[in-house]
């Protein structure tokens, strides 16, 4: 174990080599000067390149950083902004006269400082005035945080906060204009681990309206907050994401958001014992995906929906499905029923209502479903189910006691399937894409005979572990 001589030698250390990077360089020396101007740098490859070729090269290992949940632009050793600013003075020139390279603001749970404070004013100072795109984690008070940032969020076009219980009140405090806003993420930690769980307003004594004034909002995501916490130009919205923890919330939802053209939703509300006495219609809606629960679709008509996705769906509910569809007559063009098998009893009719537009189908079998649902693929005529499939993704769900059971991929009805889907003479419409998926199983050496398909063009994909097709 380290000793606490050793320890506080390393901090003070750190401190110092934090204040250097945060301290501007003084004037140049002549020996300096004469140094820059050696071979030791002009005679090398990398001094030869252009200026914009150098700002290309450091924004892509700025934007490499970046898709880590852990990154923090604060931290001056790690930070490849802050360490290409004192690499030498060229680059540091290039760097400070490059705000793009400080526009992504990202703060990760830690003790906002004094110093932390003044290593952002000077970062969000070096971005000028570009757009900021700003990622705020912390489950610390993030009062000081808000007090900087909020003179610069005028210029801020993405804002993604994931923050403690508490952090709510401070938002419920704070008062600003979004006049370029148009990504807003919020995610509450405490509750966070509960999908479907959102606050209740009626626990608060205030609403958040930081975010009312954003004319250019269009995408929204919420977890572990509900959409009556805030005020938000609904109006305007395009996409939203989010839990939905009380029945009548996803309508409300609908109502105030006549623009929306994507929703994603966790639902975990039980629905009411009666049906709505008029069906609610949305008529812009066309993406809509499902988490735990359909039965919210009981009471929906989306007439312009075309793509329509469910994932872990806890109780049953599925003839609302083809109901939805029915009922709505929409162009639905790519569905993706990513739950166990379902009984070919039940997916054909949720097939049968949207065969004539579908291009694109995501679908589980197991070893009752698997030959009804080939065979149904492949039947020639008028009674071909999905005749404009271009799409295919097929997850065999093989039992744990079937270890000795080969899967179904390996059986001639599904290689019939699909060369009919690639040479059917006009009768359906040519198949462009095939995944299979088969959790823990190898891949079946008879599908050696995809590939005189694959050189015609097909695009074959093999997964032997839980793989789901997403939007």
């Amino acid at each position: 174990m380290e000793s606490p001589g050793y320890q506080r030698r390393e901090m003070r250390a750190s401190i110092a080599f934090q204040t250097t990077l945060s301290t501007l360089l003084p004037p140049a020396s002549s020996e300096e000067h004469h140094f820059l101007h050696c071979e030791t740098y002009n005679d090398s490859a990398v001094s030869s390149l252009p200026v914009e070729i150098l700002v290309e090269i450091f924004q892509l290992v700025v934007d490499g950083l970046l898709c880590f949940a852990d990154f923090d632009v604060l931290e001056v050793q790690l930070s490849p902004n802050w360490v290409i600013s004192h690499v030498c003075r060229a680059w540091r020139s290039v760097a400070l006269s490059t705000p793009s390279l400080w526009a992504s603001v990202c703060i990760v749970d830690d003790p906002f400082t004094n110093d932390k404070a003044t290593l952002l004013q000077e970062y969000l100072s070096r971005s000028s005035q570009y757009p900021l795109r700003v990622t705020l984690s912390s489950l610390y008070d993030i009062q000081k945080h808000l007090e900087i940032l909020l003179l610069h969020f005028n210029r801020c076009t993405d804002l993604d906060l994931t923050v403690g219980d508490e952090a709510l009140k401070t938002l419920s405090t704070v008062s600003g204009e979004f006049p370029t806003l148009e990504r807003l993420t919020i995610v509450i930690y405490d509750i966070y681990d509960y999908p479907g769980r959102s606050r209740d307003p009626s626990e608060t004594t205030q609403r958040v309206n930081l975010f009312c004034e954003a004319p250019h909002l269009q995408e929204v995501s919420l977890h572990g907050i509900s959409i009556f916490y805030l005020r938000l130009p609904f109006s305007q919205l395009q996409s939203f994401t989010g839990d939905i923890s009380q029945y009548f919330e996803y309508l409300i939802l609908f109502g105030l958001a006549p623009q929306l053209i994507t929703a994603t939703l966790y639902l975990c509300s039980a629905p009411l014992p009666f049906t709505l006495s008029v069906p609610f219609s949305h008529t812009k809606l066309r993406t809509l995906s499902l988490y735990t629960s359909i039965h919210c679709i009981r009471d929906l008509r989306l007439p312009a929906l075309e793509v329509f996705r469910i994932e872990r769906i806890k109780s049953g509910g599925y003839r609302h499905i083809a109901e939805l569809f029915r009922e709505s007559h929409c162009p639905l063009r790519s569905l993706y029923l990513e739950v166990p098998a379902l009984p070919w009893s039940t997916l054909q009719p949720i097939l049968e209502t949207c065969s004539s537009t579908l291009t694109s189908l995501s679908i589980r079998v197991d070893e009752d479903s698997a030959l009804d649902v080939y065979n149904a693929l492949s039947l020639e005529g008028t009674s071909c189910l999905v005749p404009h499939l271009e799409e295919l993704y097929v997850r065999d769900d093989l039992r744990p006691h079937d270890g000795d059971i080969e899967v179904s991929f390996a059986d001639e009805t599904f290689l019939d399937m699909v060369f009919w889907r690639r040479d059917s003479d006009g009768e359906v419409a040519l198949l462009k894409s095939l995944t299979m998926c088969a959790p823990h199983s190898p891949r079946p050496f008879a599908l050696w005979e995809l590939k005189a398909l694959e050189i015609e063009g097909l695009k074959v994909k093999y997964y032997n572990y839980a793989w789901t097709k997403m939007i």
